[in-house]
């Protein structure tokens, strides 16, 4: 009779745990390179004509939920080549725990952010803190190769989500 209770109370407890258990996103995720064109007047007077905007995200995540997360933005001109005082990269260390939210197949990831910086790379003293940063991380139960994360930034310009998925060896 104890063997019956005790596997009941384990059955009900199951799904409980399921939900508040992150999966297990150990590894390095990456976006697409996404690219916006620069096409307004002020645009072209400062960039050129047919100069563009990237922005890539990576984020590398240990099997204990600590992350890094890197969004770099560049600009490039009209032959593709880098204007490297408009880069800049973001940077977060946060920690990722377990489910907060979830519907059929999308589950909402608990983040904490334990740091986080935009850096200008052209200048050595070019860092800043950019406190009040959000990250918020999202799986999804049809299609584990693939993460969406969106990142607030304290300013509200500059605000996104991106679709991030395993990145293969480099």
């Amino acid at each position: 009779m104890a063997a019956v209770v005790a596997l009941l109370v384990v059955l009900n407890l199951a799904p409980l745990a399921a939900a508040t258990a992150a999966p297990n996103l150990a590894g390095t995720w990456r976006s697409a390179v996404e690219e916006t064109p620069l096409s307004t007047a002020f645009d072209e007077s400062v960039w050129g004509k047919n100069a563009k905007s990237t922005r890539q995200v990576e984020m590398t995540v240990t099997p204990s939920g600590e992350a890094t997360l890197t969004v770099t933005r560049k600009i490039l001109d009209a032959r593709g080549r880098e204007i490297k005082p408009a880069t800049s990269i973001e940077y977060a260390e946060l920690t990722i725990g377990a489910v907060q939210q979830s519907n059929d197949v999308r589950s909402d990831l608990g983040t904490t952010i334990k740091r986080a910086e935009r850096r200008y790379p052209d200048d050595p003293k070019g860092t800043w803190p950019l406190d009040g940063l959000r990250v918020t991380v999202s799986t999804f139960s049809d299609d584990a190769s693939r993460i969406e994360v969106r990142v607030d930034t304290p300013e509200g310009r500059g605000s996104f989500w991106e679709t991030l998925r395993r990145a293969r060896g480099r």
